[in-house]
C-alpha cells in the first residue's frame, strides 16, 4: 500500500513537472517553445518505450531522475535557442542562424552533458540497489535528450525555416538589441563572496552544534511504523513496548504520512531481529490494535550501515575525480580551481541546510548529493565555455573584461535553464509524497546553489587567478597607462566626441560624471582624441 501510493505520488510529479515545463517555455520563447514542447513528448515516448525495451526496474528514486531528466531535457534546447537568438542579434539570416546556433551550441551540451552522464555513471557502480535505478534513469534520460535536442529540434526548424513565419522573425522573441544584461560581475565579487561567507558560517555552525541526523542506512538500527485503531500517545506506546527492552527507543508521532493516517507512530531502536519485531506487532496489536496494512519495519545491520558510507565516500571522491578530470582536458588545468571550489561550495550549503532544518540524511540524500555535484557543474560548464570562445576574440581585453561580456551574454541562458530545473524539481517536492520530498530538498538547494556558484563564485575566482598571468598583467598595465583606469567592459575603451564637440564619452557618461575613474593626464586626453578621430575616419572611409 505504501508503494504504491509512494508511486502514484511520484507519477503524478512527474506530469506535473512535465506540464509546468511545456507552459514556461511557450511563455518565454512562443514559437520556439513550442517547437521544444513537441520535443519533451518525443522525448517521453521515447523514454516510456525503453522502459519496457530494456526493461527498467522504476523504483521511488528512479521516478525523481525521470522528472530530474525533465529539466535536463529542457536545458539542451534552451542553450541552443539562446545561441540561435544571439546569431539573429548579429545580422544573420534565420536558416544561418538556426544552423550556426546549432554547431556552435553542440559542444555547449556535450561538455554539460557529459558532467552528468559521469555522476550517473558513479552512482551506477558504487552506489546501493535503491539508488542504481536513480542513475540509470538519469544517464538513460540524458542520452535521449541530448538525441531530442540535436537531432529532432535541429531537423524540425530546419525544415521550417523557409516558412514566412521563420522568415519573418516573428517566431523568435527577446532577439532585440545586442545585449540583455550589462552588468560588472567582477566589481561586484567581494560583494557575492561575502554573501557566500555568511551562508557558510551559518552552516557550519549547524553543522557544529546540531550535527547531521544520519538515517538507519548509515547508523543502523530498526525504524517500526505502525498506524493504531484506538488513540495513544507516545508515552503509552512506550509503556506498552518498555517490557520488550524497548523503553529507551525513539518513539514520534506521524502526521504526514497520508497512508498511515492520523493516529500513527514511528518507534527507532537498535538493530531487532524478525521475531522481535514481531513481538512489537503483537503488543500493540493487543493494547490498541493495529489497522491493516498499518505495520512496516525496516532493519539495517552494522554492516550494511558501514558498507553504504563506504560507497557513498567512494562515489562522492571518485565523481570528484572523474568531473576535475573532464574540465582539465576539455578546457584547461586552471579551470579545475574554481570547479573544485564551486562543487565545495554547493556541497557544504547543502549540508548546512540539512542540519539546520533536522532533515535526515539517507542513501537516497547521497545520491542527491551526488547530483548537486554534477548540475552545479552543468551550469559552470556553461559559462566556462563561452568563456573560453571570447578569449581569442578579445585580444586586448583584461581577463575581468572577457568574464563580464561572457557572463553578460550567458546569463539570460543560466536563470532559464535553472529555473526550467527548479519546476520539475518543485513538482517533486510538492506531490512526490514523504519518501521524495527528503530527496526534491537537496536537489533543490542544489540547484539554487549550484547556479549562484557558476555565476557569482567560479568565474569571478578564475578571473581572479588568470590575471596573475603575464599576459594579462601585461593588458590591465597598458589600459591604466592608456585610459587611466580598466572599465568594467572592453568595449568602454571606446571613446567618441560628440559633433558639437561637448566631452568625450566614456563608460555611458562624460569624464565629468563617470563613477569611480581616475582623473586622465592632458597626454593621454590627446592622446584618446586622436585614437577616436582615427577610428571615426576609419569608419567613414569603410
Amino acid at each position: 500500500t505504501l508503494g504504491k501510493e509512494a508511486y502514484n505520488q511520484g507519477i503524478t510529479a512527474l506530469l506535473v513537472g512535465l506540464l509546468l515545463v511545456i507552459i514556461f517555455l511557450i511563455i518565454f520563447y512562443r514559437f520556439l517553445g513550442g517547437v521544444a514542447s513537441l520535443a519533451l513528448l518525443v522525448y517521453a515516448v521515447l523514454f516510456l518505450a525503453l522502459i519496457k525495451v530494456i526493461p527498467i526496474t522504476l523504483t521511488l528514486p528512479g521516478i525523481a531522475g525521470l522528472v530530474l531528466t525533465i529539466g535536463v531535457a529542457a536545458d539542451s534546447n534552451i542553450v541552443i535557442f539562446e545561441r540561435v537568438k544571439e546569431e539573429l542579434r548579429a545580422g544573420k539570416s534565420v536558416q544561418s542562424a538556426i544552423s550556426l546556433g546549432y554547431r556552435r551550441g553542440i559542444s555547449t551540451i556535450i561538455d554539460a552533458n557529459v558532467v552528468t552522464l559521469l555522476t550517473a555513471f558513479i552512482l551506477f557502480v558504487l552506489a546501493t540497489s535503491g539508488i542504481k535505478g536513480f542513475a540509470f534513469t538519469l544517464g538513460v534520460g540524458t542520452l535521449v535528450s541530448l538525441l531530442t535536442a540535436v537531432v529532432f529540434t535541429q531537423a524540425l526548424l530546419g525544415s521550417m525555416s523557409n516558412t514566412k513565419l521563420m522568415r519573418s522573425g516573428k517566431g523568435f522573441t527577446g532577439i532585440e538589441g545586442k545585449e540583455r544584461w550589462h552588468l560588472d560581475f567582477m566589481g561586484k565579487a567581494p560583494t557575492f563572496f561575502a554573501i557566500s561567507g555568511v551562508i557558510l558560517l551559518i552552516g557550519a555552525g549547524a553543522l557544529t552544534t546540531k550535527g547531521l541526523n544520519f538515517g538507519i542506512d548509515f547508523e543502523s538500527g530498526t525504524r517500526i511504523e505502525v498506524s493504531l485503531d484506538k488513540d495513544a500517545s507516545t508515552e503509552d506506546v512506550r509503556s506498552t513496548i518498555s517490557p520488550l527492552g524497548l523503553g529507551d527507543a525513539d518513539i514520534q508521532e506521524i502526521t504526514d504520512n497520508p497512508v498511515l493516517g492520523d493516529n500513527a507512530f514511528q518507534i527507532e531502536s537498535e538493530t531487532l531481529d524478525p521475531s522481535e519485531v514481531s513481538k512489537v506487532d503483537d503488543a500493540l496489536d493487543s493494547a490498541y490494535g493495529v489497522s491493516a496494512d498499518g505495520f512496516n519495519s525496516t532493519s539495517v545491520g552494522p554492516t550494511f550501515g558501514a558498507s553504504v558510507a563506504r560507497s557513498a565516500a567512494l562515489a562522492i571522491f571518485f565523481s570528484m575525480i572523474l568531473i576535475m578530470g573532464y574540465v582539465a582536458i576539455r578546457f584547461g588545468g586552471k579551470y579545475t580551481v574554481p570547479v573544485l571550489i564551486a562543487i565545495a561550495h554547493d556541497f557544504l550549503i547543502a549540508l548546512g541546510i540539512y542540519a539546520l532544518l533536522g532533515f535526515e540524511v539517507s542513501s537516497a540524500t547521497v545520491a542527491a548529493f551526488l547530483t548537486i555535484l554534477g548540475y552545479s557543474q552543468y551550469d559552470t560548464i556553461i559559462v566556462f565555455d563561452r568563456i573560453r570562445e571570447n578569449e581569442p576574440k578579445m585580444p586586448r581585453a583584461t581577463y575581468s573584461q572577457i568574464v563580464n561580456k561572457s557572463m553578460s551574454e550567458v546569463l539570460t541562458r543560466s536563470l532559464v535553464t535553472s529555473f526550467s530545473t527548479l519546476i520539475g524539481v518543485i513538482a517533486l517536492l510538492i506531490f512526490g509524497g514523504e519518501v521524495l520530498q527528503s530527496f526534491a530538498i537537496a536537489i533543490l538547494v542544489g540547484v539554487a546553489s549550484g547556479t549562484y556558484s557558476s555565476i557569482f563564485i567560479a568565474s569571478p575566482v578564475l578571473s581572479l587567478w588568470k590575471e596573475h598571468e603575464p599576459g594579462y598583467k601585461r593588458r590591465r598595465r597598458q589600459q591604466i597607462e592608456t585610459q587611466g583606469y580598466v572599465p568594467a567592459f572592453a568595449s568602454d575603451l571606446e571613446v567618441a566626441r560628440k559633433d558639437d564637440g561637448e566631452a568625450a564619452v566614456i563608460d555611458g557618461g562624460t569624464e565629468e560624471d563617470s563613477p569611480g575613474e581616475a582623473k586622465l593626464s592632458p597626454r593621454d586626453r590627446r592622446r584618446m582624441e586622436r585614437r577616436a578621430a582615427k577610428k571615426a575616419q576609419e569608419g567613414e572611409e569603410a
